[in-house]
């Protein structure tokens, strides 16, 4: 399954993510408190100029067979002084369970070692997510701290892990 990670473009891409945000509580799963739901080109062309001043760099993740090619998925990267951390990973409802995510973390551990050997590689993440949990841990993270009642919504607490790649 050939995945590859190509700049986002606003015109080609903002509207195929925009559908994919489609409730209130995965627009908090994907961004945390970044965007208001429902999302927008607004507030998306917003974040990209925002991106180039941070240091983040935005991706459409790429299912490519032969010559076709399907977007299948988001990803970012916010390049820090001495990490990286993975975020704002989303892979559109009717690809999830196909084994894009762990293809698409594969692809972006490849950029990151090509890019930034010398930076330390982390993400964070809801601990109820725990497929994500799952196959972060498979690919070689391990916890590093929790935020304990980092939100709340709808009644619900929800905790951050922290996980850095070993």
């Amino acid at each position: 399954m050939p995945i590859t990670i190509e700049e986002f473009d606003l015109k080609e891409d903002a509207q195929r993510l925009i559908s994919w945000v489609e409730s209130p509580k995965l627009n908090i799963i994907w961004a945390s408190k970044l965007f208001a739901f429902p999302l927008n080109e607004k507030q998306i062309q917003k974040h990209l100029q925002n991106a180039k001043i941070k240091g983040t760099l935005v991706f459409k993740v790429v299912y490519k067979i032969n010559k076709d090619k399907e977007v299948v998925g988001h990803a970012e990267l916010d390049i820090e002084e001495k990490r990286v951390k993975i975020s704002r990973l989303l892979i559109a409802k009717e690809h999830r369970g196909k084994g894009f995510g762990e293809k698409m973390m594969i692809a972006l551990l490849k950029f990151i070692q090509n890019n930034y050997p010398d930076l330390k590689v982390y993400l964070t993440v809801f601990t109820f997510n725990k497929p994500a949990i799952t196959l972060y841990k498979k690919l070689g993270f391990i916890d590093e701290k929790i935020d304990v009642d980092f939100m709340r919504y709808q009644g619900e607490i929800w905790d951050r892990l922290e996980m850095v790649l070993k």
